[in-house]
């Protein structure tokens, strides 16, 4: 009971009810969850969050797997989504919470990791500065929590993680340079094992950091006393093998996470950004040192309260800092400025990928260094207020000549004013006399404080949604709530293996476009579609051959129906608004304004064949490869589509195809590859259709035929497109689908990682089975009982040579490397018990001598 108590009146608890309850006060003052309809949830969190931590609790209730599931695109672990989107502790509250109350889960989930953050910083400040009094210690570590980054980056919470443990780290190896080395280096161990655990992406950015860091303590040590090269050779020891016993202690997740990446879509680096340039002025970020400032390609902004800003510039005017000291610091403060405006360096925390969106992703890094400086300041400073004058002058100067030309902007003058009531509210701290006095001037830096962290968060979580609403609360549970209820009748109605599409989702973009294609991870279905950022590159490579394309090597975009593709690929539903031809419609409820369809079309799952299916060559043309794989798989010449003619006309800014069709039976596409992005308009019949040739533009649409069938594209760039139209003979898909229905496996099982089938080989012919499941390197088979080999077909899914009888197969995925990282993780955590045994037994033997 006392600990408790004690673990109560201590600052970082402290540090964590308060930011804890400042997040709710803010939210609750703005209309966001659980206190209101809208949610943090914007830009990334809306798209992709909020369907993943739907994914997580039907993993953790059982109903999903996280081994091995079909509901993420055309099927594969998920072992790097985990790793970078779902790792986090605190995630797993969200068994506490149903599918459509996630927008409230993701506020309070942002306010536990904003708490945390405050938290480590203090425990940070408490031991780097113990002279620092208890209400500046929390003014400083609500700073951190309140910070651009934080606000900024709250619709990518899965960053935040290294957030809070960035203090943890750097304060290990603090003590391990310069306290008690054994403590540091168990600290230093346990919060890089743990911000790899939980993110590796900012886990890794926290290594590289560490590095620097332990040189900046160093000098700071260096400069305080005595140096031996011995020392500092055992020290740097102590940094390696407690980076290495921390990345080993990960490695169960790391290990499996870094083979997933290397045979993901994107897992080169980007070399050619290696350039030894600056990419802006690194002094102009002094101008974006005011709230309401957003980062972006060649800027960042480390706001992080007008009190670190002016206890920053403030230590450079003390008399009480030594000129070399002032030095030092100015020289952290470059390397700070170069971290940010150094193109290498930038490469480098940028994990040598270009980054195209949510600059800076390290800027907490700067922050940090900001605080550690503020911390100096009110550490080490004793007479405060003349320092505390000029340097508020100093800041003040700079950032009012930096954005002299929006002096009236409401961000530039709601600074001004909040730096001067702030500096002079510690100025009369500082020369009050008496202690009523003071906590008069400390409330009142509390309330400004609160009111700067409230407009900020305001004005950044309405800028930061992106084009995205940010999530509604109602409108998401109405959305979840139907969705749910429509997958599970369909699943009551036909039990069996297949997959599902749709032509909408919860969200749309404007012209109609979506990037919320996690709905299959979300609802538990298997779909054709996803959007994460490590894909399997063959998958998206055969889904653009048939005519689904992919965006930015992270999302496959399916808003509409190509039958053709979608039998191909064993899709048996689909749910649209739209009816669609050859689509039946079923008597399942309508949800979403979404009808379920039954496509008659839908190849099996599993089926045998005498016919060797290699995989066809893609061309450019998604009708004539979809004809190429059919023709495989039947072992002769088919024809399914028949090309549309049409009379094309240019005018000023757009071009217009008239197409000759009068068939409304059959359905017709287009498809216009483009050799130049653009920002264009397709129509249909004079509807709007979408974007196309840009970012989430699909590549094939579906037409309807009218008396005069019309397709404009409204573009600038009118010879950059070559038109494919194509119209499907429904009859002769009818015959391709059932000759290969005919030969359907039907003893099929699927249970997450493990799959088995029974199939009969011909006598005196050779015979295959095929399923419509990827190949992927975890999967091992075997044959009654004996190991069999598994080739592919399509580039994509697995095929079996058949023996002459009955075909036994049973397939069992395991993650690759998973067995290897776990023993390494376990030798890493018995390394490190052995290391805390002895040094317990060492430093006991030392006291008593």
């Amino acid at each position: 009971m006392n600990l408790v108590k004690k673990v109560l009146k201590s600052r970082p608890a402290i540090a964590f009810a308060a930011s804890f309850l400042v997040t709710m006060l803010i939210l609750a003052a703005f209309g966001y969850a659980p206190f209101g309809l809208k949610s943090v949830a914007g830009a990334d969190a809306n798209i992709q969050y909020l369907d993943l931590f739907a994914y997580l609790k039907d993993v953790l209730a059982g109903k999903n797997s996280a081994t091995y599931t079909m509901s993420a695109l055309l099927g594969g672990d998920e072992v790097a989504t985990f790793a970078y989107y779902l790792m986090s502790p605190l995630n797993l509250l969200v068994v506490f919470f149903q599918k459509s109350q996630l927008p409230i889960f993701y506020d309070i989930l942002l306010a536990l990791n904003l708490s945390l953050s405050a938290s480590c910083m203090a425990i940070f400040l408490k031991h780097r500065f113990p002279k620092i009094t208890g209400k500046f210690r929390l003014f400083l570590a609500m700073s951190y929590a309140f910070c651009q980054y934080n606000i900024a980056q709250s619709c990518n919470i899965l960053w935040l993680d290294g957030v809070y443990l960035l203090p943890l780290i750097l304060l290990g190896i603090y003590q391990l340079v310069a306290v008690d080395k054994r403590k540091g280096f168990f600290l230093l161990t346990i919060s890089i094992a743990c911000s790899m655990v939980f993110n590796w992406y900012t886990g890794l950015i926290n290594i590289i950091f560490s590095a620097i860091w332990l040189v900046v303590e160093e000098i700071l040590y260096l400069y305080e006393g005595s140096y031996e090269l011995k020392a500092l050779f055992k020290r740097l020891g102590g940094y390696l093998s407690a980076v290495f016993l921390g990345l080993a202690l990960s490695a169960f997740i790391f290990l499996p996470n870094y083979v997933s990446l290397k045979s993901g879509a994107r897992s080169t680096f980007d070399w050619d950004l290696l350039k030894p340039d600056l990419i802006n002025n690194p002094f102009t970020v002094i101008g974006k040192l005011g709230l309401n400032v957003m980062s972006d390609s060649t800027n960042v902004s480390l706001y992080c309260g007008s009190i670190v800003v002016i206890a920053v510039f403030a230590l450079f005017f003390s008399k009480e800092l030594t000129a070399r000291f002032k030095t030092i610091m100015a020289l952290l403060g470059l390397g700070m400025l170069l971290l940010f405006y150094w193109q290498p360096a930038n490469f480098a925390f940028s994990l040598f990928k270009l980054v195209d969106s949510y600059w800076s992703r390290y800027s907490y890094l700067g922050i940090f260094i900001l605080i550690f400086m503020a911390g100096i300041f009110f550490s080490q400073v004793k007479d405060k207020v003349q320092p505390l004058f000029y340097g508020t002058a100093a800041y003040l100067t700079i950032f009012i000549i930096q954005n002299w030309k929006n002096l009236t902007s409401k961000g530039v003058v709601y600074t001004v004013l909040s730096t001067v009531l702030t500096a002079g509210l510690l100025i009369f701290y500082e020369k009050a006399g008496k202690k009523g006095m003071q906590k008069v001037a400390l409330l009142a830096l509390a309330g400004l404080l609160l009111t700067e962290f409230a407009y900020n968060a305001k004005k950044l979580w309405a800028t930061y949604k992106d084009d995205y609403k940010v999530a509604k609360v109602d409108e998401f549970a109405a959305y979840s709530s139907q969705q749910e209820k429509q997958i599970a009748a369909l699943k009551r109605y036909d039990p069996g293996a297949y997959r599902v599409s749709q032509t909408s989702t919860r969200l749309k973009l404007r012209l109609n476009l979506t990037a919320a294609y996690n709905e299959g991870l979300a609802y538990n279905y298997w779909p054709i579609a996803s959007y994460v950022s490590s894909q399997d590159p063959k998958q998206l490579k055969f889904l653009e051959s048939v005519g689904y394309r992919s965006a930015a090597q992270r999302v496959t975009i399916v808003n509409t129906s190509v039958l053709g593709a979608d039998s191909l690929l064993g899709v048996k539903y689909v749910l649209t608004g739209q009816a669609l031809p050859g689509l039946e419609k079923t008597a399942l409820p309508a949800a979403n304004g979404k009808s379920v369809y039954r496509n008659p079309y839908a190849l099996p799952l599993a089926f045998s064949s005498q016919n060797d299916v290699n995989n066809p060559v893609f061309t450019g043309n998604p009708f004539a490869y979809q004809e190429a794989a059919y023709s495989q798989l039947l072992g002769k010449k088919v024809t399914l589509y028949k090309r549309v003619a049409y009379k094309k006309t240019v005018q000023a800014g757009k071009v217009t195809y008239v197409l000759n069709s009068k068939d409304k039976r059959n359905p017709l596409y287009g498809n216009l590859p483009w050799s130049q992005a653009g920002d264009n308009v397709l129509e249909i019949n004079g509807k709007v259709l979408s974007n196309y040739a840009g970012w989430l533009s699909p590549s094939v649409f579906f037409i309807p035929v009218q008396k005069r069938t019309r397709v404009t594209l409204k573009t600038k760039t009118p010879n950059a497109y070559q038109a494919q139209f194509y119209q499907l003979d429904l009859q002769k898909l009818a015959k391709a689908s059932q000759e290969i229905q005919a030969k359907a496996i039907k003893q099929i099982s699927f249970k997450g990682p493990r799959i088995t089938f029974t199939a009969i080989g011909k006598k005196g012919k050779t015979s295959y089975a095929y399923l419509e499941v990827p190949v992927k390197s975890g999967w091992k088979a075997t044959n009654n009982g004996k190991k069999a080999e598994i080739s592919s077909y399509l580039g994509t899914f697995m095929k079996f040579k058949l023996k002459p009888g009955v075909n036994k197969i049973q397939l069992t995925y395991t993650i690759p490397k998973l067995k290897l990282g776990s023993l390494i993780s376990g030798l890493a955590a018995f390394v490190l018990l052995l290391c805390l045994i002895f040094g317990q037994k060492l430093g006991k033997e030392a006291g008593n001598k």
